[in-house]
């Protein structure tokens, strides 16, 4: 079985033509098929979308400022209105166990099968922050020039949220109504550790819920012609390392300081990474950019970074810079990959520690956070064998031929939290050829993009939301199946 779907060999655009329709071309399409065309709005159905997108943006919702400055809460009954006004969600609300100040919003479409697994759309809608003096275009202005519009979030993922609503506006008209029940959560916190997914794995209407059949949740820009589909993520481990020794002062040579010792560690942590990073086939002179992490599939090894680094004997406010202090620290950021277990990483901190140490447990490494102290990765089964989820949203791609590609996440999303329930997620964000300008100055999506991206999700939305309660017979078939002939 293979995982990618490539149907047609397609080269694609759309933008806003002069006859008044924004459409998508296909420039190559494979002898004897056709692809089914994706939604073509007018020309005012276009340009008021983009208008609204860009209204979007215009919400400063920097995620450590947005609960002081009320940019979450602005945000919020933005969408909220925007949901309410389609006209056919059932409930549109914020959620309970949400504080005020960083809302959830929760849309709900009843299916004429409430009793089956939901689909579940969720997005978040802040953002990380923006130097303005590093920008040549304001940051929250949505500016609109050369067929992009510019704006922090344009890419991650203020797009997403605005696509699945306008592809609903355009659902509403055909008179569709689903089988299974399709929710919606715009949240805040994505970019800061997820407190708003957490609150709403925390809820009364998440524990309510027969199940959720498939989530989708972000993914990232392809710079190809194929779009990305993420079934997984590399475990985010955030470790401090304390070391001791003896102190004294500096004008001694004092043997096995702690710096020493800390030192010895972090050339064995740097050597690890100089391995992980020789697998990408990346240059000592090559940055680790986002294009880069695309193009190298940095998801597929374990990188590690050394963060923050900590010593001295204090004195007020300052150091005793002729004392050989006492303790050094560091922290080490990693991400494991789904290829490597996360008790191989723990064991090799282990050794790393009794190796370094001068005295027996002079170095020791622990969690800086709780949450990150997961020895199990979660991953989304993209075999559709066990997976006619997968499948289903391969074949729904594959109809408006678009070739998926299945990767490894290399940072962190909402998606870990679902997986880590057993829950069927997939990051997903329908962009391609062009830049990947998440986090980025001068952050932009091109407008053939976004419009695009409404198009994509106006058919995925539509027959997942279909299925009836054959594809859950039908997954638990496959499950019954697979664990037998295990």
């Amino acid at each position: 079985m293979t995982d990618v779907c490539i149907p047609l060999d397609l080269e694609k655009t759309a933008s806003v033509s002069n006859n008044g329709t924004a459409t998508l071309s296909s420039n190559t399409v494979a002898p004897g098929s056709l692809p089914k065309p994706i939604l073509s709005l007018s020309h005012e159905d276009a340009e008021a979308a983009i208008s609204r997108f860009q209204e979007f943006i215009r919400f400063p919702t920097v995620s450590a400022l947005s609960p002081e400055t009320g940019a979450y809460r602005e945000c919020a009954a933005f969408l909220k209105s925007q949901l309410d006004g389609l006209g056919v969600m059932d409930q549109v609300f914020y959620l309970d166990e949400a504080p005020d100040h960083s809302p959830v919003v929760v849309a709900v479409w009843k299916g004429s099968q409430p009793e089956l697994d939901v689909i579940l759309l969720n997005s978040h809608y802040d953002v990380v922050p923006a130097d303005v003096s590093a920008w040549t275009v304001p940051p929250f202005d949505g500016l609109r020039k050369d067929s992009k519009i510019y704006g922090r979030g344009t890419q991650d993922m203020k797009c997403v949220c605005m696509q699945y609503i306008e592809a609903l506006r355009q659902i509403i008209l055909n008179g569709y109504s689903p089988v299974r029940s399709i929710y919606l959560t715009f949240v805040p916190d994505e970019e800061i550790g997820g407190s708003g997914m957490a609150a709403f794995l925390e809820s009364t209407v998440y524990k309510s819920l027969p199940g959720i059949a498939l989530a989708l949740d972000e993914g990232l820009a392809s710079t190809t012609n194929t779009m990305d589909v993420f079934y997984g993520e590399r475990l985010p481990w955030w470790i401090s390392v304390t070391a001791q020794g003896p102190t004294g002062h500096a004008s001694r040579f004092i043997e096995n300081t702690a710096v020493e010792q800390l030192l010895e560690l972090t050339k064995k942590a740097l050597a690890f990474r100089q391995g992980q990073k020789d697998q990408l086939g990346m240059s000592l002179h090559e940055n680790c950019t986002h294009a880069l992490i695309k193009k190298k599939k940095l998801g597929d090894v374990t990188s590690l970074n050394i963060t923050t680094l900590q010593a001295g004997v204090p004195v007020g406010n300052t150091f005793a810079y002729n004392c050989v202090s006492p303790q050094a620290k560091c922290s080490l950021d990693i991400r494991i990959s789904p290829h490597m277990e996360p008790r191989d990483m723990s064991n090799l901190l282990d050794v790393w520690c009794q190796e370094c140490s001068s005295t027996p447990g002079s170095v020791s490494w622990s969690y800086l956070e709780e949450q990150n102290a997961s020895m199990t990765h979660a991953t989304t089964d993209t075999d559709r064998r066990v997976n006619p989820w997968y499948g289903l949203f391969c074949d729904t791609l594959s109809t408006m031929g678009i070739e998926l590609v299945p990767q490894v996440f290399p940072a962190a999303t909402d998606s870990r939290f679902l997986r880590a329930l057993g829950i069927r997620a997939l990051g997903f964000s329908p962009m391609r050829n062009t830049e990947i300008m998440l986090h980025e100055h001068d952050e932009y999506i091109l407008e053939s993009n976004f419009l695009e991206g409404i198009g994509v999700y106006y058919e995925l939305i539509q027959v997942l939301g279909a299925q009836g309660d054959e594809m859950d017979r039908m997954v638990e078939k496959k499950r019954i199946n697979t664990d037998s002939s295990n």
